[in-house]
């Protein structure tokens, strides 16, 4: 973890030096980060006698103290409370806290303020306690993938890097292998890199839920992040270069899940180091970023690459279509300056309820089952690319996903039997269409059983032929044979599925929506039930995420949220 190390105070606890001693002390350190715990009688008299100090200490400096000006601490209290946090916060239940590399000071007193009870902690050296600190390091830290911030959005998920390239993986990759997630789909991944890098225009990723059109996007945008690539060198460089884009082919990327159309414009803007608008509002409004973007753009003489995937899950798709996406091109004569990728889903409807004028005036009236595509299509002249159809489509794609999967896991039946790895990827590839969803639940679901599956039984293909929600029962009858514990499971995933944005904050949250929509009106979840979720195989269905400096947890494909959401009593049936 990357924190600082002999220049860090992480407590230092004051007994009874003289109060003109402590200023002294405290004036000559050159300590750069100080939390400052006071656990003494009439603590906020102490150091109200020293606030003469104050003023001059260092904006990494904490102090915090066990009592007010005028009330009597409790011998041992502020010890004890801070014992008992720091025990939870080592614990399982402690990663409810986050995986940020430090926790959040707010967090630390309200959790030792609840534990102290009637006494009160003070914050006395009149700091914002909502930040982050460095005495504050965070024991269930777990660092992100290491793409840039303007990449970060569409990166691969952690979770599959670390399942795949981690150190219980490696003795079932081959040499040379340059691992599973960066195989099949090479013409649809020439073409794409042809679209970051060549001549500027739009490009339309479409295809239907779970066909991999955010997974190639994903590699795409990780592909082309130098800090990725040099983290990861000795595997990538076994890639084919015609298969891997240059380094900063993508200059920003957005995924689009709940997020308004000022929040992707914001995002972007961001992440090129667009000067920020100048504006009499708190917050700029979408008309002032736009104008910003299209000055910015206008100046520079080369294009920029950006991609935006999950259009069709923005909070007001069609907002962010013509409000935002448009207009995002600047014209000089006949020279166009962007090259635009965006990701959608090609089939189904939706109803898009935003009421916001554009610049241009009110949105387009959709028809009464708009097709997003085919909207998006037509208003911004692309080039689209339905990863579902030939040609780009393959179905030999899936069956050697299905293959490495069922083989990549230690322990799987299929680890050392290629033969029968490919009998059974082949059946599923085959019963799984063109969703690679499918394949991936069904896949890994086999790759962890104590056997190998008759490819031919009868129970096994008709789950695989009912697509998602049959896999996904299958997968959680295998994982959880008692009945109450797959029911458990199912109101613990419920809430994560009624989440938006980039997914739901586990302390406090979490357990609060798992209570609003669970059937089970003898039972209260809490901490302990995401524990033991988080324990079993139905981890993985989840990716582990962060916004605005809180770790948010949600699922990792939106089919899976759809299936929670309106099937979660099918799921439960016996087979």
């Amino acid at each position: 973890m990357d924190s600082p190390s002999e220049d860090r105070i992480s407590a230092h606890q004051v007994h009874s030096a003289p109060h003109g001693g402590s200023r002294r002390w405290l004036a000559e350190t050159d300590v750069q980060h100080l939390l400052l715990i006071l656990d003494l009688c009439y603590a906020g008299q102490t150091v109200v006698d020293a606030g003469r100090f104050d003023e001059d200490l260092p904006e990494s400096w904490l102090v915090l103290a066990s009592a007010t000006r005028n009330q009597q601490a409790v011998t041992g209290g502020l010890t004890q409370a801070i014992t008992e946090f720091l025990d939870e916060l080592a614990s399982d239940i402690g990663r409810k806290y986050g995986e940020e590399p430090f926790l959040d000071v707010a967090t630390f007193v309200d959790e030792i303020q609840e534990r102290l009870g009637d006494q009160r902690l003070a914050n006395l050296a009149g700091r914002p306690l909502k930040r982050k600190h460095a005495c504050l390091p965070n024991p269930h830290y777990r660092p992100m993938a290491p793409l840039a911030p303007q990449r970060r959005d569409l990166a691969l998920p952690q979770q599959d890097l670390l399942t795949h390239w981690g150190p219980r993986s490696r003795g079932v990759v081959e040499a040379g292998d340059p691992g599973w997630l960066f195989t099949g789909r090479d013409d649809l991944m020439r073409e794409l890199i042809v679209a970051a890098t060549g001549e500027p225009g739009v490009v339309l990723v479409t295809g239907g839920a779970g066909s991999g059109k955010s997974a190639v996007l994903a590699r795409l945008v990780t592909l082309s992040d130098p800090d990725f690539v040099e983290q990861h060198r000795d595997r990538i460089t076994k890639i084919p270069p015609d298969l891997s884009p240059p380094p900063g082919a993508v200059d920003a990327a957005v995924l689009a899940t709940g997020k308004t159309q000022d929040e992707v414009t914001a995002q972007i803007c961001r992440a090129l180091d667009v000067p920020p608008p100048s504006s009499s509002r708190p917050v700029p409004s979408l008309q002032e970023w736009i104008e910003a973007w299209q000055s910015w753009l206008a100046k520079r003489d080369e294009p920029v690459t950006i991609v935006v995937d999950a259009l069709d899950e923005a909070n007001a798709p069609q907002a962010l279509l013509f409000g935002v996406l448009t207009r995002l091109d600047v014209r000089v004569g006949r020279y166009r300056r962007v090259r635009l990728l965006i990701g959608v889903r090609s089939t189904g409807g939706f109803e898009d309820t935003a009421s916001d004028a554009t610049p241009h005036g009110h949105l387009p009236a959709a028809p009464s089952v708009p097709l997003l595509a085919d909207q998006a299509e037509t208003e911004l002249a692309a080039h689209r690319i339905r990863v579902d159809e030939r040609p780009w489509w393959r179905q030999s794609d899936v069956a050697a996903y299905a293959a490495e999967l069922l083989q990549h896991v230690p322990g799987s039946p299929y680890a050392k039997r290629p033969d029968t790895a490919a009998a059974v990827a082949d059946v599923l590839a085959h019963h799984a269409g063109t969703s690679f969803l499918v394949a991936r639940v069904a896949a890994t679901s086999l790759a962890h059983r104590r056997a190998a599956v008759d490819p031919q039984d009868e129970r096994w293909l008709a789950a695989v032929s009912e697509g998602v929600l049959g896999v996904f029962r299958d997968d959680l009858h295998a994982t959880l044979p008692d009945a109450d514990e797959r029911h458990r499971a199912i109101n613990l995933l419920r809430a994560v599925a009624f989440a938006y944005g980039r997914g739901l904050p586990w302390r406090q949250i979490w357990p609060a929506m798992t209570n609003a929509v669970a059937d089970d009106p003898d039972r209260t979840f809490g901490d302990s039930d995401i524990v033991w979720l988080l324990a079993t195989r139905l981890g993985a269905y989840l990716i582990t995420d962060r916004e605005d400096g809180v770790t948010v947890y949600r699922l990792f494909h939106d089919a899976l949220r759809d299936t929670l959401r309106e099937r979660w009593r099918e799921l439960l049936l016996d087979e």
